[in-house]
Order: structure tokens, then sequence, then C-alpha cells
């Protein structure tokens, strides 16, 4: 049995995947500070030119924050939100 989809259960699942996203977004920009001055100083130190710097930089903050970005979705799939909870139901097989 299916509940109907109101603007109330709606904002009560986007409520708990923004603030999840809010922080996983957060993590994700201090690992990418964090890996990407790193990266960032070794090949200035090796004699890179600041384009190159910028683009294996960029590459790795997209790649980080979409890694993290999943976390969010999987940690409201199966939550209890009181009357309801989010689960993943197979499809009925129509034969």
């Amino acid at each position: 049995m299916e509940l109907e989809i109101t603007w109330g259960r709606v904002t009560r699942v986007w409520w708990a995947f923004l603030w999840r996203s809010l922080i996983a977004s957060i993590i994700a920009m201090i690992i990418g500070g964090i890996f990407g001055g790193i990266v960032g100083y070794t090949i200035a130190a090796t004699g890179g030119a600041i384009t190159t710097i910028n683009i294996i930089i960029m590459s790795i903050g997209g790649i980080i924050g979409l890694g993290v970005s999943i976390i969010p979705m999987k940690m409201i799939l199966g939550k209890d939100f009181g009357e309801f909870r989010l689960a993943l139901v197979p499809k009925s097989q129509d034969t």
C-alpha cells in the first residue's frame, strides 16, 4: 500500500536529504582543500604551470564531490519518518 505524496511528507524527506547533503558538502570541501593543497604544492614544486594545477585540482574536487554526494541518499533510504519510511521495493511482475 502506498501513501499519498503530500507536501508535508515531501518536505520531511527533502529536509532529511538537505541537511545531510550540506554536511557532506562541507566535509568534501575540507577533504578537497587538504588533498588539493598537497597535490597543488607538489605540482608547483616540480615546476608545473598554474593552469595545469587548476585543471587537476578542479578535476579532483569534482570527483571527491561526486563521490561524497551519494552518502546522504544512502543515509535516508530506509530511514523511519514516523508515519512512513523510505524504502526500495521491487516492481510487481505483471504476467
